[in-house]
């Protein structure tokens, strides 16, 4: 195995510092970049002797390539994450060009391997009602919002890199787990549903699987992933009632939560965005836009990822619980 460091970008991020953890726990030295700023918490305990701190912008294409340069391996996880924002132009700054500057600062350095962070998002719905796969073709421009078509933007972006570097993406699905630190918005949905902030449900689907077993898919995507190919990192598909039911036998969520019109619901989204718009300028509970992508049947078959990778997921509740627990633990409960 090479000495030479690994960079990974989003190092401090929810998924991203999970891959630094176990890049180091294999005896690998990790170039953990950070947004100026950035809260580290999430990288305490981690081997100070493997790890090195930088700071750098994505969008900054110079450092970008001053970062990578003496690196083997890139591991590129930095993204924003977020149903809404003030300004949705830094979604797409961030994870379509930021992807750029980082797939080309990799090409230009001659890294061995990328492994780069896309996501279910990428990826469209059948109408069949058959889980989706990495096969097939993005359909959500309009039933989605502005993170979902970035990453698919992202993505096609990772695909015409591919000539030029080795490049293998990984799509996670719902990712639920310890270190939620923002929280992301399916760690927010969770803290919401159990704080009983959102006591309204209505039709659709979810894939949720456990953080931890997408960081190990990662690297088993630098092992095992062929150039230019995609693998989703999913693990349990679900409709939102099914999660509902869940909660309860599992974490014992006692609350009542009442079924809505899907059309009502977009309604109350597109309400809170303009509140959120025009008058607090944070981030809403729900939008019109997350509401129609989640009412659709979010589900996704792992196949390709089980039988090219060696991918696996731990069973749904022990994920439900472990994120509840951190949650707990961390004061967001």
């Amino acid at each position: 195995m090479s000495t030479a460091p690994v960079l990974v970008t989003g190092a401090a991020g929810f998924i991203g510092h999970h891959v630094v953890r176990l890049l180091t726990e294999q005896g690998r030295t990790v170039r953990a970049v950070l947004r100026p700023g950035e809260d580290p918490r999430n990288l305490a305990g981690i081997d100070p002797a493997r790890l090195e701190r930088v700071e750098g912008d994505v969008l900054d294409a110079a450092r970008m390539r001053a970062l990578v340069r003496g690196c083997d391996v890139v591991y590129h996880l930095a993204a924003v994450y977020r149903t809404w924002v003030p300004d949705p132009k830094v979604i797409y700054d961030v994870n379509v060009t930021g992807s750029a500057n980082v797939l080309a600062a990799a090409a230009e350095a001659g890294v061995r391997k990328v492994v780069y962070t896309s996501s279910i998002a990428a990826v469209g719905v059948r109408e069949d009602g058959v889980p989706s796969d990495e096969t097939t073709p993005f359909n959500l421009w309009a039933g989605s919002f502005d993170y979902v078509r970035s990453k698919y933007l992202g993505q096609q972006v990772a695909l015409a890199f591919a000539p030029l570097v080795d490049v293998t993406i990984v799509g996670p699905g719902m990712p639920l787990g310890p270190g939620d630190v923002g929280p992301t918005p399916t760690g927010k949905t969770l803290v919401d549903a159990l704080s009983g902030r959102i006591r309204v449900c209505f039709a659709g689907g979810l894939n949720i699987v456990d953080v931890e077993d997408v960081a190990r898919g990662h690297l088993l995507a630098e092992e095992r992933g062929r150039r230019g190919a995609c693998y989703l990192l999913t693990g349990h598909n679900l409709t939102i009632a099914d999660l509902i039911a869940e909660m309860r036998r599992v974490l014992g969520m006692r609350h009542a939560m009442f079924a809505t019109p899907v059309a009502v619901a977009r309604a109350a989204g597109w309400a809170l965005e303009q509140v959120a718009d025009r008058v607090t300028r944070k981030e809403p509970l729900i939008t019109a836009g997350s509401v129609a992508y989640a009412s659709q049947a979010l589900h996704f078959d792992n196949r390709k990822a089980r039988e090219e990778l060696g991918f696996t997921v731990r069973p749904l509740d022990e994920t439900l619980r472990r994120a509840a627990e951190w949650f707990a633990a961390n004061g967001y409960l």
